[in-house]
């Protein structure tokens, strides 16, 4: 049936964009990262590479070059920003 299929994939969509608005409520740093990484494959299968490759980069600068200390200054603004958008 066309119609619950669509309903499903809507609903696949809108839990895409709940679970970021739970993970920076929580002030869960391992969620938002976790959500990140799905976020690029996302991105990556419906062709937005640029948006793709930002959050890599993002995410190999987190996990690799940044400070700890800095990491989580940088994680805390980011998760400001989205909670102010």
């Amino acid at each position: 049936d066309t119609a619950q299929y669509n309903l499903q994939l809507l609903t696949r969509d809108l839990l895409y964009v709940l679970e970021p608005t739970f993970a920076t409520s929580a002030g869960d740093w391992g969620w938002i990262e976790d959500i990140l990484r799905d976020l690029a494959m996302i991105f990556c299968g419906a062709g937005s590479n640029n948006y793709c490759s930002e959050i890599l980069h993002f995410l190999f600068n987190l996990r690799k070059i940044w400070t700890p200390e800095f990491a989580c200054k940088i994680l805390l603004l980011f998760v400001l920003f989205v909670l102010s958008v």
